[in-house]
Order: C-alpha cells, then sequence, then structure tokens
C-alpha cells in the first residue's frame, strides 16, 4: 500500500512538472506580448510620447477608465473621450512645455491565466510616485486588448485632467 501511494505520488509530481513546463513557453510569450502592448500603447501613448492614435491599437473599443465618486459611484472615461483629452494635450503648447506627461515607469505585477491579464504599472515624476494604474487585459484572437482600468493618483490630478 506505501509503495503504491509513494509510485501515485511520484507520477503525479512528475506529470504536474510536464504541465507547469508545457504553459510555461505560452505564458512568457504572453508576458511579452502584454509589455510591448504597455509600451507602446499606453506609456507611450497616452503618457511620455503621447502617441495617442497607438492607443486604439491597445484598448477595447468598450474600454473605460473606471474612477471612484464622492458618492461611492463610478464615472467611466470611455476610450474615445481619453484619446481626445491626450489629443487636446498634446496640441496644446503650454501643457506640452509643463512635461506633466513624462513619466518613468515601473511594471510591478503582470499577471496572465490563459487568456486574461492583470498589469499593475506605478508612475513617477522626479522619482515620487505619483500614480498606480491597474489595468485588465483580454486576448481577442491573437491580440491581447486593455477593457478596463482603475488608478489610485497619489498627489492631486497629477495628469492636470479636466474632467
Amino acid at each position: 500500500m506505501k509503495r503504491t501511494i509513494l509510485i501515485l505520488c511520484i507520477c503525479f509530481t512528475f506529470l504536474s512538472s510536464l504541465t507547469m513546463t508545457a504553459q510555461t513557453p505560452s505564458t512568457e510569450q504572453a508576458k511579452k506580448e502584454i509589455l510591448q502592448v504597455v509600451e507602446d500603447t499606453f506609456s507611450q501613448g497616452a503618457l511620455n510620447a503621447l502617441n495617442y492614435e497607438a492607443m486604439y491599437q491597445g484598448f477595447h473599443p468598450d474600454f473605460a477608465i473606471l474612477i471612484p465618486t464622492e458618492t461611492n459611484g463610478l464615472f467611466k472615461l470611455p476610450l474615445a473621450t481619453w484619446v481626445a483629452l491626450v489629443k487636446a494635450y498634446k496640441e496644446d503648447a503650454q501643457q506640452m512645455v509643463s512635461g506633466v506627461r513624462n513619466l518613468e515607469y515601473l511594471i510591478d505585477v503582470l499577471d496572465v491565466t490563459d487568456t486574461i491579464a492583470l498589469v499593475k504599472v506605478q508612475y513617477f515624476r522626479a522619482q515620487q510616485l505619483i500614480i498606480t494604474d491597474y489595468l485588465s487585459y483580454i486576448k481577442f484572437d491573437s491580440r491581447w486588448l486593455a477593457v478596463s482600468k482603475v488608478s489610485k493618483d497619489h498627489i492631486t490630478n497629477p495628469l492636470n485632467l479636466n474632467l
């Protein structure tokens, strides 16, 4: 009986390690793809390079930023409105000189489960943490797209938004 249990444990451990090994390459590839999407369409799209056209490549058309209100509700900022805000910022010479959207960032969490992912990004200005963003991604066909974003501002209105 002990021998049977030992053999079963060894077999289970062996099969588990095969399963984990089989998942690792696809998970690692997914992480690389997501990191590229975050860089191209979020960090350089909505911020830094202000490449607002690229935002449409990395965000689902139904994407929204979810912002808690003082009455325990949610304000939803849709993608088109957000892109318009970024475009207006880029076209405003005074805003551009301010450098408010030139940020350093750190991807603190990148968790992938099959076709769903969560990314936590921390944004810094002059080495001070000013924003923590949580982005949810879903893989549609062969593309990772952000479907929602929830933020924590560590300073008041860090991006000078007029909502």
